[in-house]
This record gives structure tokens, C-alpha cells and sequence, in this order.
């Protein structure tokens, strides 16, 4: 079974990955329009169907006097998943000896729901989850799904009942291109999964570590900036942020991670000769 938290650090930061779910699923649907042989080659397995693990997960990061959370999980829908893990953040996060109102700031990738699901709490009216936390998201990603262009999506019925009360008690703060939210946190815009999808680039004492969201579902996405997921919005997009981010990851030597690699993931991006080469650590 995938572990459901694990513990590291950078530098001065301690970072924890934690699942709100860690099911093994089989995705064919991340490498839309690409032939089975390749991708599943890739992954090392022999089949499209074969399951692998996956995760949906989180970051909390404490530090430089502050409790970060990146992303909020899946939400209280996690629980009827039937996964390992599934609607459990709150516990792994109290399993730290973290309480809610010691979060100080939320920082959204995106807002599918799989990424700000315990933004409030679906099984209590919407109580909103972590009291005291600033929510961060990009202006172009809220106005996305609160606004006439997804009325007819499915998604948005869960990323607009979850950002809802944080809206009305004025805890969402919106911004625009790279966003500094913190001393070490960075907000990157990669675009393309959805139309202000961001990454997230920390720094301390001179070490990097990169949060792709959504820009990679795999880490073999790195390698291949064309297999595109089938859910992104705009794979023109998707394909030229996934360059961007290899290129960073190149450029600031960083460890690089995702909400959906499995527990613990960690790795580096290496310029080769044909692209870029992911490097497990």
C-alpha cells in the first residue's frame, strides 16, 4: 500500500506530504492521443489497464515562522473514493500535532476539487476547515470557475460550493502572474490544465523544491511535454508548461515533486542531449 505521509526538509523548511487519498488506478487517460506501447513503457508496466499507484495529495510546509498548506485535498467526497487514505487529510495533518487554526496560509494550485476540496468542509454546512488561513489563488483560476465560461461544467458545482464561504468572509486573496506569497514561497504560472493553473517554487538557504500541481500527473510528463492528460483545458498550453517547468527545475538544481506522484516522490530534472531526463532521488 502507498504511504499516506512522509516527512522531509529543505534547508531550514520541514515539508510533509500528505495523501487525502492513494488509490492505484490506471492512466491511460494522462497520456490522451498517445500510443499504449510508449507510455506504458514509460511506467514500466505492460498493460494500459494495469494499475499503478497514485495519490492525491498535499504539501504542508512549516517554516520561517509560518504553516503552509499547499492545495486542500479532495474533501470530505474523498471519503466515499473507497481508497487508502481517501477524505483522511485532516487526520494526517493532525497526526503531525498540527491543529487547523495553526494553518496561516492556503496556497491553490488550481481549483478542481481534488486540490481545494477541505476548504470547507461538506459534511458541516461548509464550515470553513482551517479558521485562520489566507487563501491564495490566481485571479484568472477563480474567475474561471466562478464565472459564465464553466456554468455548464461539472467541475465547477464543486470548486464554487467549496471557495464560497471563503469568498464571503473575504480570506480569498487573488493575484496575478508570479506571486511571491511568502519569503520562500513562489506562485509560477503554468497554464494549460486549467487556464490559471500555478506551480509552486520554494526556496530556502539556496535550495529549490518545485510543486507542479497539475503540470505533471507523472513524472514521465516531464520527459514527454506533449503526452498530454486528457482532463488539461488547453494542451498547447499544458505542453509549453511543462517545458517551462523542466527548464526551471534545470535552472534552480531543484527537487521536484506533485500533488499525484505517490508518497514519497521526490526527483531532479536533467538537460540531456534529447530533452530532459527525470532522476528519481
Amino acid at each position: 500500500m502507498s504511504r499516506l505521509s512522509e516527512t522531509f526538509h529543505l534547508a531550514g523548511l520541514e515539508i510533509a506530504a500528505l495523501s487525502d487519498g492513494a488509490p492505484d488506478r490506471a492512466l491511460g487517460g494522462f497520456f490522451h492521443g498517445v500510443d499504449a506501447a510508449e507510455w506504458t513503457r514509460a511506467l514500466g508496466i505492460t498493460s494500459a489497464d494495469e494499475p499503478v499507484p497514485f495519490n492525491f495529495g498535499t504539501f504542508l510546509i512549516r517554516g520561517d515562522g509560518r504553516t503552509v498548506l499547499v492545495d486542500a485535498g479532495y474533501g470530505a467526497a474523498g471519503k466515499a473514493l473507497g481508497v487508502p487514505g481517501g477524505g483522511e487529510l485532516l487526520q494526517r495533518i493532525a497526526e503531525l500535532g498540527v491543529k487547523r487554526d495553526e494553518i496561516d496560509t492556503i496556497v491553490h494550485t488550481h481549483l478542481h476539487l481534488d486540490h481545494c476540496g477541505w476548504d470547507t468542509d461538506a459534511e458541516h454546512d461548509r464550515a470553513v476547515t482551517f479558521p485562520n488561513a489566507t487563501v491564495h489563488v490566481s485571479r484568472k483560476e477563480l474567475d474561471y470557475w466562478t464565472g459564465p465560461a464553466t456554468d455548464e461544467n461539472p467541475a465547477a458545482k464543486g470548486a464554487r460550493a467549496t471557495i464560497a464561504p471563503l469568498l464571503e468572509s473575504g480570506r480569498v486573496k487573488t493575484f496575478e502572474g508570479e506571486f511571491a506569497v511568502t519569503g520562500s514561497i513562489v506562485m509560477v504560472p503554468t497554464p494549460g490544465h486549467t487556464p490559471g493553473h500555478c506551480s509552486v517554487l520554494v526556496a530556502s538557504n539556496g535550495e529549490h523544491l518545485l510543486i507542479l500541481g497539475d503540470a505533471a500527473h507523472h513524472p514521465t510528463h516531464l520527459e514527454h511535454h506533449s503526452w498530454i492528460p486528457q482532463v488539461d483545458v488547453d494542451p498547447a498550453e499544458s505542453t509549453r508548461s511543462r517545458a517551462k517547468v523542466a527548464q526551471l527545475a534545470v535552472e534552480k538544481n531543484a527537487i521536484v515533486t506533485g500533488g499525484h506522484f505517490p508518497i514519497l516522490t521526490l526527483g531532479r530534472v536533467k538537460k540531456v542531449e534529447t530533452g530532459y531526463r527525470w532522476e528519481s532521488l
